[in-house]
């Protein structure tokens, strides 16, 4: 009588367990995260870089200069220099220099020097390119600024030398100046008040040479 029970029960349940066999457990998928740029996770964010501080009155004359010229186009915003991409103004600011290269030769060497020994103030090729050109004009050896260079870690060219250069490039010395003057260096590097004073000077100098030589001789 047992086993009988026992077999009613199997039976009637074995239609539930066909039931359940044609209506599988459905999983909720999980939310798939977005892809970064870089293929890494999008949770793991950069730190946000501090707003860009234009130095004031050095970077509205230097915008300023540039759309005059037509080296950048579209509206003034010679007053906005913080909405400005430094990578627009960088180039503006090497055509610039390229067509007045005459004015290097003018420049403070002492202030130029003092450029020189900084560093880069930038990993980005070109402007590194821009540094170690101005560097070698100095006889000044890699190693020297590489071994205390702070970003050194991020960049693809340390100690790498260039050949030798006997005049300053002025479109070089302008790539550099921007980047400083619009405060688009990395943030480990600090800007000494010397330094800054240089920066200054040797702008405020080629801008002035430059619209001389700019004036058409009677």
């Amino acid at each position: 009588m047992a086993f009988s029970a026992t077999r009613r029960l199997s039976a009637a349940a074995a239609p539930a367990a066909k039931l359940s066999s044609l209506f599988p457990h459905r999983r909720t998928p999980k939310p798939r995260l977005p892809a970064t740029e870089s293929g890494g996770e999008p949770w793991r964010r950069k730190p946000t870089s501090r707003p860009r501080q234009p130095w004031g009155e050095d970077a509205v004359a230097l915008l300023r200069r540039l759309h005059e010229g037509r080296y950048l186009p579209g509206p003034d915003l010679s007053e906005a220099p913080h909405v400005l991409s430094p990578d627009i103004v960088k180039a503006a600011a090497e055509r610039f220099g390229h067509d007045h290269q005459v004015v290097a030769k003018w420049l403070s060497g002492s202030d130029l020097k003092k450029l020189a020994l900084f560093g880069c103030p930038s990993v980005e090729r070109r402007t590194v390119f821009a540094s170690k050109r101005l560097r070698s004009f100095f006889n000044i050896p890699e190693d020297k600024i590489c071994s205390s260079c702070k970003i050194r870690s991020s960049c693809q060219f340390v100690n790498q030398e260039v050949p030798r250069h006997h005049k300053v490039i002025l479109s070089d010395t302008m790539r550099i100046l921007t980047l400083f003057v619009l405060d688009a260096c990395p943030q480990q590097l600090q800007v000494t008040a010397e330094l800054k004073a240089s920066v200054c000077k040797l702008l405020k100098d080629t801008m002035n040479l430059s619209s001389i030589f700019d004036k058409p001789i009677v």
